[in-house]
């Protein structure tokens, strides 16, 4: 008896399983967002084309910078904005803890410039933690939200008796524009000091 009722349960459990979606990601600190960026800027997203690299495919977003807040950009530039997945001609790929850059839309991104591809193209730095949208409301003023698209994060390891490190999405997310700006202009030479 009891073996029929692990075999029904095991049937069963085959039969009721759905997908899991979800994504983990290692948190990135505040320190490390600032260090490995060349470029903390305002950007509103404006075209985007999705190509083959290799086996994979990449949309390339071009985004105007309203607002260069510290780094190698500056208010008025044009750069290309490179992020897994896309859509060409009838095959699209889907990337978990990629930013994500919808035409119209204004977010704060750290960047870094890719290797080896054209001038002026960069990567979200630390992937989707790397950007953060700017949402207005009537209630509040425009302030700062950190990308869902991360999925849920897992603070890094601290050793010995250190204290644990502030986390990117701690120090911004929902902090107006303005004071964040000041806060990766303070922090911006510290961190790039050689």
């Amino acid at each position: 008896m009891i073996r029929r009722l692990a075999a029904v349960c095991a049937v069963l459990a085959v039969l009721v399983a759905a997908d899991a979606r979800a994504s983990v990601s290692i948190a990135v600190t505040w320190d490390g967002l600032l260090r490995e960026s060349t470029a903390a800027v305002l950007v509103t997203a404006f075209e985007g084309r999705a190509v083959w690299e290799g086996n994979r495919i990449y949309t390339y977003t071009r985004v105007h910078v309203d607002r260069g807040v510290a780094g190698e950009l500056t208010t008025g530039d044009e750069a290309w904005v490179r992020t897994m997945g896309g859509v060409v001609g009838k095959i699209g790929q889907i990337v978990e803890g990629e930013p994500v850059l919808a035409r119209g839309q204004s977010s704060l991104l750290f960047l870094h410039p890719i290797a080896a591809r054209p001038a002026g193209a960069f990567d979200v730095t630390a992937r989707g933690q790397g950007q953060f949208a700017v949402v207005a409301d009537e209630k509040t003023p425009p302030h700062l939200v950190r990308s869902t698209s991360a999925g849920a994060l897992v603070a890094p390891r601290t050793t010995g008796p250190l204290a644990a490190p502030r986390l990117a999405a701690d120090v911004v997310h929902g902090r107006a524009i303005e004071d964040v700006a000041h806060d990766v202009a303070a922090a911006w030479s510290r961190a790039h000091a050689r």
